[in-house]
């Protein structure tokens, strides 16, 4: 029994493999005369198989088209996105220590860029400094000013002659120096005081003289002289004797207190000493009376008396005149060396009394000035006056010496700072504003004037609400960060420094914070230095 059912089992897997060969061989054959006829097809219609390769070639060009586009926006658009369109590297992995990989900000401390000799010859490097402006709520609260002269620096350039301007050597807005001839102008009043001069000096040459001559024949009296000698040899022989009894006193002082001499004798002593004394006093009584009777002969002393009085006189003269001389102009050396008539010269250089600038000129060359005429106004404009109109309700408010900030759109990056120095006591009926003068400083003469400017005062808040201020192509985009390069002592080297910006304005950024006034940053060129970090920083972005 089980052997006929294991015999039937046998069977049945026989005629089950017998179907799947011939199945097998079935669709082999099926295959095989479909191949055959799809190359009998292409063989009878070579067309059709052109057309489906030529059809797979447009799909594949298609295909790179598209991705080498979808590419290239990608890395157009990664490039050149941030703020106001600022061109900024392909985001790059960023790894500094145990910090997130896919950070975007700069490495943690001070990081810096060095460049060789090559690098900095090839490279157009522009350092400015950072400027300083006024904060917008500090620019909101300023008063508006106009820029003048300094008035107590305005000093005129007087001719104190009159007569012809033959030459003038300045122009309105002209640096001159102390010192410096301004004109010179032709004048017969000069000519005729420099000629009263020399004729003094030779009259007190010819009474000099005559003084000498005189004194030289003035005679003494010989009685008075043999007198005089009397006398003076017996004050030498008084005094002489009056030196020995002080010494022979002095000795006996200290005899008799040790007991070597008697109090009688030492008595006598000092008895000695004091007619010595008295002698020497009537020798000098006499010697003076004897010089008071030497006298000249009365005759003589009259002339001589007269001679001196004359020279004394032409000295006054003279100096007076050689003093008009210097206040006309004319220059001590000049004066001093006038010694001949052909010396005289009508011609005097008027120069500027102080340094400045010329702000005014009132005549031309060939025009006739008269005496104490103005030729020109030479003004010093190191400094000047910022005349603003403040409203009454901030008059109370004010001090004069407080301090003052003034900007101009003539330098948005600079502030000039100045204190106040008068406050006009009259108020403005119609405006209701008082005029409040500002005194400062104005480096290289940028304030220019007439110029208007904003005026911020610090009593009133505004003057201290600066910031620093740095040009747009100063600053550069790494990652996520606002940078500039500082400049340094040494020229190859730049240090990054983050920033913190407020909004653009005039093409400038307030700083709030990274970078103060005065430092020096990299304005044309910072692009290069930007991508040269980047080169040489590539594992960091």
């Amino acid at each position: 029994m089980n052997n006929q059912e294991e015999k039937s089992r046998k069977s049945e897997s026989g005629e089950n493999k017998a179907s799947k060969e011939s199945n097998e061989e079935v669709r082999s054959g099926d295959d095989l005369a479909t191949e055959v006829e799809v190359e009998v097809s292409e063989m009878a219609n070579p067309q059709v198989s052109q057309w489906g390769l030529t059809r797979k070639r447009v799909a594949i060009a298609i295909a790179g088209i598209l991705l080498i586009s979808v590419t290239g926006f990608g890395i157009w658009y990664l490039l050149f996105r941030g703020e106001q369109g600022a061109a900024v590297p392909a985001p790059q992995t960023v790894s500094f220590g145990k910090e997130d990989k896919s950070s975007d900000s700069l490495p943690a401390g001070e990081q810096k860029l060095t460049l060789t000799d090559a690098q900095v010859k090839s490279m157009k490097i522009e350092i400015v400094e950072v400027g300083e402006s006024l904060e917008a709520v500090a620019a909101s609260e300023a008063t508006t000013g106009v820029v003048k002269a300094n008035e107590y620096e305005e000093t005129p350039v007087i001719s104190l002659v009159g007569g012809v301007v033959r030459r003038i050597n300045a122009d309105l807005g002209q640096f001159v120096r102390r010192g410096q001839t301004i004109a010179v102008v032709s004048s017969e009043e000069l000519a005729t005081a420099q000629s009263r001069h020399l004729t003094l000096k030779a009259e007190l040459n010819e009474s000099q003289k005559r003084y000498k001559r005189a004194l030289s024949l003035s005679d003494v009296s010989e009685e008075s002289r043999n007198e005089l000698d009397r006398t003076t040899a017996n004050l030498r022989a008084m005094q002489a004797r009056l030196a020995e009894a002080k010494s022979n006193y002095t000795r006996s002082k200290k005899l008799v207190e040790i007991g070597a001499i008697s109090q009688r004798e030492f008595e006598k002593v000092s008895t000695t000493l004091e007619v010595s004394e008295a002698n020497v006093r009537e020798a000098k009584n006499r010697l003076e009376r004897a010089q008071r009777l030497l006298r000249i002969n009365p005759a003589r002393k009259n002339e001589l008396d007269q001679f001196l009085t004359r020279v004394r006189k032409m000295q006054a003269d003279l100096a007076s005149s050689r003093e008009r001389l210097l206040v006309l102009g004319l220059s001590p050396r000049r004066v001093d060396s006038l010694k001949s008539p052909g010396q005289v010269n009508a011609d005097l250089p008027i120069v500027s009394p102080v340094t400045g600038s010329v702000t005014e000129r009132m005549v031309n060359q060939g025009e006739i000035i008269s005496k104490n005429g103005s030729i020109v106004e030479v003004t010093d404009l190191s400094t000047v006056w910022v005349i603003g109109q403040v409203f009454e309700r901030d008059l109370g408010k004010l001090r004069v010496g407080s301090g003052a900030s003034v900007t101009t759109d003539a330098f948005p990056g600079q502030l000039f700072r100045g204190n106040i120095s008068y406050i006009d006591p009259n108020l403005d009926p119609e405006t209701r504003t008082a005029q409040v003068r500002v005194e400062l400083p104005s480096p290289n003469q940028k304030l220019k004037l007439g110029m208007y400017v904003n005026v911020a005062f610090s009593v009133l808040g505004g003057s201290e609400k600066t910031s620093p201020i740095v040009p747009k192509p100063a600053v550069q985009t790494i990652g996520n960060q606002k940078i500039v390069f500082e400049a340094t002592d040494d020229p190859k080297t730049f240090i990054l420094r983050p920033l913190r910006l407020a909004q653009e304005k005039d093409n400038k950024y307030p700083v709030i914070e990274g970078i103060f006034v005065g430092d020096k940053v990299v304005t044309e060129g910072s692009f290069l230095l930007r991508a040269e970090w980047l080169k040489t920083n590539p594992a960091q972005f």
